[in-house]
C-alpha cells in the first residue's frame, strides 16, 4: 500500500441497493435499459488495449444511462480514462495509491473476507467494504467459507457510517434478507449472467429491492416490541387500521427458515408476519406490532374482516403437513414466552390467540392439528379443552348435505365463538370447513368436518370456558 496515511472519503453519498457486476461491457446494452444503476466491469486476463476499450466503452454507456460505473482493480486505468469509482481487492491495497486516487477524485470499496481484512479496510476510509461469500457461491472456489446473515449484521454495526455490500451467492429473495440485515447493497454475478433470461432475472432483481431503493419508514430499523426479538426489517407492511384485538399463529410450511424468510423480505410476495420463531428458540421481529403486516390474508373473525389490521401475526418455522414431525421444545418455550408477552401488552384475551385456519377455514390449515395448543394453554397461551376420544364409526355425526335443527344450533354456536358460519340449517361446505378448523385447534384426535358426539362435546366445553355462551 503505497499511502498508508489515512485518507479521508468523498463527500456523503449512497450506494444503489442493486449492483451488478459484469465481464463484459456488452452486458451493458441490454441491461442498463432496464433501469441498472450501480454496475461493475470485471474484466480479467485481457491484453492492455483491449482493458482500455472495455473500460472506455463501459464509461460512456453509463454515464448516457446515468449510473455508476465501477472499474474493478485497474485503478490506473480508470484515472486514466477519466472514470470515477474502482473496487479493491486485498492484493490490490498493497500497491494501490489511495492518496492518489483521492487526488484524482476517485471513489474506491474493498473486499473483505475476515476481522483483518476488515479492519484493514476501514482504516483507508474506503466509501464501501464489501463481505463475501454470505452465502456459497458458484463463481469461483474460495478460500473462506460462507459468512450468514449474522455476521453481516456484525459487519455493519463495525463499519458505521461506511457502506457495506453483500456479495456471494445472491438471489433476489437472499438480497432482500441482506438488505434487511444491514447491507447498503446486494452485489450479484452468476445469478444474473447465467440466468435463462438475464434481462427478466434483472427486472426481478431492481423489484426485489426496490424498497431499499426509496428508503422511508417501510424498511427503517426499529427498536423490537418484544425484549427477545432480534429485528429483521421487512418492507411489507402498511398503516394499521383497527386496535389489535387477537394473536394469529402460523406455520411456515416451508423446508427451511430462510425460504421462509427470503419470502417474508420479499416486496414481490406481499406477505409479512410481526414475528418468526425459528426452531432453535430465536425470534425475528420483522414488522412493529403498530404497523399492519400482511399475514392474514382474507379472513373472519367475529365480524371482524380484517384481521391483519385487528391482529398480530407470529409464524413458526416448520414444514407444515408435508412433515408433520413435533415442533422443538426449545421454539415452543420461546413462542410462549413471546405469546404471553404480546397478550399482556396488548390486552388479548385466551380466546383471541387463534389459529391461521381459524380465520380463514376454507384455505389455510395451520399450525395444524399437531402443534401443541395444550401446552400453550397449559402456559397461560390460549385455551384448549379436554374431549372424548372421537368414536372409531362416528355414528349419528352430523355432515355434509344434512339439514335440521341441530345443524342450525351447531352454526350458531360456532359463530358465538367466532366462526363464520350462517345459520342456514343446511350442512354445507362453509360448517364442514368450520367444523375441521376447529377440529383442527380443539379436538385434535381426528380432523374430519364431522360435528360428532366428541366435536359437539368440545365445543359446549370451549362455549362455558371462553364465557361466549352457547348460541342457542
Amino acid at each position: 500500500m503505497a499511502c498508508p496515511d489515512k485518507e479521508p472519503p468523498l463527500t456523503a453519498w449512497s450506494l444503489d441497493p442493486f449492483y451488478l457486476i459484469v465481464d463484459h461491457s456488452d452486458w451493458l446494452t441490454r441491461l442498463l435499459p432496464l433501469g441498472v444503476k450501480l454496475v461493475q466491469l470485471r474484466v480479467k486476463d485481457r491484453p492492455e488495449d483491449e482493458l482500455r476499450a472495455e473500460i472506455a466503452r463501459a464509461r460512456d454507456l453509463c454515464r448516457a444511462a446515468g449510473a455508476q460505473l465501477v472499474v474493478n482493480d485497474y485503478w490506473r486505468l480508470a484515472i486514466e480514462l477519466g472514470c470515477d469509482f474502482v473496487h479493491l481487492g486485498q492484493s490490490d491495497l498493497d500497491t494501490a495509491d489511495i492518496a492518489v486516487l483521492r487526488r484524482h477524485g476517485l471513489r474506491f470499496g474493498v473486499s473483505t473476507h475476515d476481522d483483518a481484512e476488515l479492519e484493514r479496510a476501514l482504516a483507508l476510509a474506503p466509501d464501501y467494504v464489501a463481505l463475501g461469500p454470505v452465502w456459497p457461491t458458484l463463481l469461483k472456489q474460495m478460500a473462506f467459507a460462507p459468512q450468514g446473515l449474522d455476521r453481516l449484521a456484525d459487519w455493519k454495526k463495525r463499519a458505521g457510517e461506511v457502506p457495506l455490500v453483500a456479495i456471494g451467492g445472491l438471489t433476489p429473495g437472499r438480497a432482500c434478507l441482506a438488505l434487511a440485515s444491514g447491507a447498503d447493497s446486494a452485489c450479484v454475478v452468476t445469478d444474473i449472467l447465467r440466468a435463462p433470461d438475464p434481462e427478466s432475472r434483472t427486472v426481478e432483481w431492481i423489484a426485489a429491492t426496490a424498497p431499499w431503493r426509496e428508503a422511508g419508514e417501510l424498511v427503517d430499523p426499529f427498536p423490537p416490541d418484544h425484549a427477545g426479538a432480534s429485528v429483521l426489517p421487512s418492507p411489507n407492511h402498511g398503516p394499521r387500521l383497527r386496535p389489535v384485538s387477537a394473536l394469529v399463529l402460523h406455520y411456515t410450511g416451508m423446508p427451511s427458515a430462510e425460504g421462509a424468510l427470503e419470502l417474508l423480505c420479499s416486496p414481490i410476495q406481499e406477505v409479512s408476519a410481526h414475528y418468526v420463531v425459528e426452531e432453535d428458540g430465536r425470534v425475528l421481529q420483522l414488522v412493529p406490532e403498530a404497523r399492519r403486516a400482511w399475514h392474514a390474508g382474507v379472513s373472519f373473525w367475529a365480524g371482524e374482516t380484517d384481521m391483519n389490521s385487528a391482529s398480530i401475526g407470529v409464524e413458526i418455522v416448520h414444514p407444515g403437513h408435508i412433515d408433520p414431525h413435533p415442533y422443538p421444545a426449545a421454539q415452543i418455550e420461546a413462542l410462549v414466552a413471546l405469546c404471553r408477552d404480546i397478550c399482556a401488552r396488548r390486552g388479548i384475551p385466551p380466546q383471541r390467540v387463534l389459529a391461521h385456519s381459524d380465520i380463514a377455514p376454507r384455505r389455510k390449515i395451520d399450525p395444524g392439528e399437531f402443534f401443541p395448543w395444550d401446552a400453550l394453554a397449559a402456559a397461560g397461551v390460549g385455551l384448549d379443552v379436554a374431549a372424548p376420544a372421537p368414536d372409531a364409526d362416528a355414528d349419528g355425526a352430523l355432515e355434509l348435505d344434512m339439514a335440521g335443527p341441530a345443524v342450525s344450533q351447531v352454526q350458531r354456536r360456532l359463530a358465538a365463538f367466532g366462526y363464520k358460519t350462517a345459520e342456514t340449517g343446511v350442512y354445507d361446505e362453509e360448517t364442514a370447513a368450520a367444523v375441521s378448523a376447529f377440529q383442527r385447534h380443539f379436538r385434535r384426535a381426528r380432523v374430519d368436518g364431522r360435528a360428532d358426539a366428541s366435536t359437539l362435546d368440545a365445543l359446549a366445553r370451549l362455549l362455558d370456558l371462553s364465557g361466549a355462551g352457547h348460541g342457542g
